[in-house]
């Protein structure tokens, strides 16, 4: 019986410039930078008069037509730690989405898009949305919560949400 061919090695493949960065789109809310991973970013739109919806809990706006579909329009600014902002017509939204979950966020203003390597850590950052942020991202001599779209999205949908039946009595 022989012995199994010895494993083969791969020589060190070369790295690419960039290709472990991560890109974030940045927005102003309140004034405030904050970032929001691609991956959770879906489009950024001008959201036209909203449907409103009776009996909404706070966060829910109300709804949009997005090409035919209904889209949850919600206001982040107080779970985040801003005031609250009268919301018209032609105001930029960012629609982001985690698993199951989407809504779009009014916005001030889109900030554009930007490569970073990885979040940096929270640590000694006080600022608006830090309890929704997954780190911070380095953006022209700032930094900007990377705010984590499930949790801000989950925490959004609690109001309106059925308790789990660990919640129940």
């Amino acid at each position: 019986m022989s012995a199994p061919p010895a494993a083969e090695t791969v020589p060190d493949q070369p790295v690419l410039p960039g290709a472990h960065r991560e890109r974030a789109c940045l927005v102003t809310l309140g004034g405030h930078l904050f970032a929001v991973d691609v991956r959770e970013a879906r489009e950024v739109v001008m959201l036209e008069p909203l449907t409103m919806v009776p009996g909404a809990p706070a966060p829910l706006l109300g709804v949009a037509n997005l090409r035919g579909s209904v889209l949850a329009v919600v206001e982040p600014r107080p779970l985040l730690g801003l005031p609250a902002r009268p919301l018209g017509p032609g105001v930029p939204a960012l629609v982001i989405a985690a698993g199951d979950l989407q809504a779009a966020i009014p916005i001030d203003r889109v900030v554009g898009l930007d490569w970073f390597e990885a979040p940096l850590p929270l640590d000694g950052v006080d600022r608006p949305g830090a309890a929704f942020a997954a780190g911070v991202v380095p953006h022209a001599g700032d930094h900007a919560p990377l705010l984590d779209a499930g949790r801000l999205l989950q925490a959004l949908r609690a109001p309106w949400s059925p308790p789990t039946p660990e919640a129940r009595p």
